[in-house]
């Protein structure tokens, strides 16, 4: 895998960080992003102290990731985003589950369908699958690779041409 490589990030990545089962080392000097989606299901967190700690995990490794500049605040030309951090749009929109102002249309190849049918074949329509979707439909359509710890989100991404990596091999990538 290119050292130049972007990852997009799983929310069970930022759990395993704060539990300690993947080193946060393994990430620095990385291009490392995320979507409105992992920030909104970390803010769901019941525990209130486990929940701050993950915001306060998202900030740290999402929204300070480097990027390239962006002109005038909104090229996304080779990577750079508005804003300049590393929190990203989704590439389609789900009503009651996307940020309007961090989503695109998307694009009607049914991709999104697809893969959503196909995760929820795999798990049992787990109630969080559009989420998952939403995050891998974004790292697939960029080419990035989804870090995840999910064998059926990743056996998704790896179906429709995503590449994808166990997050606890990071170290090796």
């Amino acid at each position: 895998m290119p050292s130049s490589a972007t990852f997009l990030l799983d929310t069970n990545v930022f759990n395993h960080v704060l539990d300690g089962t993947i080193d946060i080392e393994s990430l620095r000097g990385r291009r490392v992003l995320a979507t409105h989606v992992q920030r909104d299901e970390l803010a769901r967190t019941k525990d209130e102290g486990r929940r701050d700690a993950l915001l306060a995990l998202f900030e740290v490794i999402a929204e300070s990731a480097p990027t390239t500049s962006a002109v005038a605040g909104i090229s996304v030309a080779d990577g750079a985003f508005p804003g300049g951090n590393g929190v990203v749009p989704t590439e389609s929109m789900v009503w009651d589950v996307s940020r309007w102002d961090e989503a695109k249309w998307g694009i009607s190849d049914d991709i999104f369908s697809l893969m959503h049918k196909e995760l929820d074949a795999l798990n049992r329509r787990k109630k969080n699958n559009v989420h998952d979707i939403l995050i891998a439909e974004t790292a697939v359509r960029n080419g990035w690779v989804l870090i995840t710890s999910d064998s059926d989100l990743f056996a998704v991404v790896t179906k429709f041409g995503g590449c994808c990596a166990n997050a606890f091999v990071l170290k090796a990538l």
